[in-house]
């Protein structure tokens, strides 16, 4: 068995480990404002390629409507992407929980001005941190940071994440070198409505001050303690926002800074004509490999012949937990081009 990708020493024992904490993933996923487990129905976009996975107790007139059928094999297939088994082991997944349930309690403390979350900036960096690695280290959330910040925040987490029945030593953390230069800035939504799409999304663009979107939350996280890369990357539109909120650094209170529903839908607008142009150019590269192979003329597919297509994917008659699907594009594209064959 493999060893923990967190203390390196016990074996990768447990199964079900939440790459993302399961009190913010259900924010983001879970459906009709249900609480528990298994309610969910999520989506991944990356370049060509969509993938889909629900809850087991999703009802299955729901799942109708988002899929369709439900099929034995689409239950056998169906598996969250961020849950998953043999990534820590026991001992280091209590470790974990214990900083979530801390940082859990700060969710329902939300203001229309800067506001303080309720918990120290030492929780709040390791959350963060454990968030941010668990991303980077499972590899499926289309960014990974370099082996190096990978190190450093392993190391942060398995040196501070206090043992079961342990307490958190604030001291020690305060006064460790490991963690002097960490800093970072959080902005919050204070009135998105609860069935709003969420966003969870580790932005590809910023390498120096990470940042994350999730659920109502945008997060950037500095390992060296600045943040001058929002002054030269675009941010969806918010970098002003996010550079004039207040740095959290060890040794005080966690402070959130709060934004309008209205800056929400904006950026919300921009990060969907950025998926929707990584996904698409992947498929605009597709339909002239297909064209190319089916001995078209050129190395272009026509663009009539593209949109016809796309046409045909994106048809109000394909349910939306399918219409993008790999199996529909291939599905697609074979039935318009079977229309032109000789």
């Amino acid at each position: 068995m493999d060893k923990c990708n967190l203390c390196k020493n016990n074996d990768a024992d447990k199964t079900g480990s939440h790459i993302v904490p399961h009190f913010l993933l259900k924010r983001i996923e879970n459906i009709d404002g249900k609480t528990d487990r298994d309610y969910e129905i999520g989506y991944k976009i990356e370049r060509l390629k969509s993938a889909s996975h629900f809850g087991r107790s999703v009802q299955p007139e729901r799942l109708e409507e988002t899929f369709g059928e439900i099929t034995d094999e689409d239950i056998d297939k169906n598996k969250h992407p961020l849950v998953v088994d043999n990534f820590l082991c026991s001992d280091c997944e209590e470790r974990l929980a214990h900083i979530e349930g801390i940082y859990s309690q700060t969710i329902e403390t939300i203001e229309k001005t800067e506001y303080e979350s309720g918990i120290s900036t030492s929780n709040g960096i390791l959350f963060w941190a454990s968030v941010l690695w668990r991303l980077s280290v499972h590899g499926e959330s289309g960014v990974k940071l370099t082996a190096v910040q990978n190190e450093l925040l392993r190391v942060i987490l398995d040196s501070f994440l206090p043992a079961k029945n342990e307490k958190f030593n604030e001291k020690l953390i305060a006064e460790s070198d490991l963690v002097k230069e960490l800093s970072y800035k959080i902005i919050r939504c204070h009135n998105c409505v609860q069935d709003e799409a969420k966003w969870l999304l580790f932005h590809p663009d910023f390498y120096d001050s990470l940042c994350l979107f999730i659920d109502e939350f945008v997060v950037a996280f500095s390992l060296s303690g600045q943040h001058d890369e929002f002054n030269t990357k675009d941010c969806f539109g918010i970098n002003d926002l996010i550079l004039d909120a207040p740095v959290n650094i060890i040794g005080g209170n966690e402070v959130i800074k709060p934004f309008d529903r209205s800056i929400f839908i904006e950026f919300s607008k921009k990060i969907v004509d950025m998926v929707k142009d990584v996904y698409v150019g992947g498929l605009d590269e597709f339909f002239d490999e297909v064209h190319v192979a089916a001995g078209g003329k050129g190395d272009k597919m026509p663009a009539e012949l593209k949109q016809e297509i796309m046409a045909e994917i994106t048809s109000d008659e394909k349910k939306n937990g399918r219409k993008y699907s790999q199996d529909e594009i291939v599905k697609s594209t074979y039935e318009v081009m079977k229309k032109y064959a000789p």
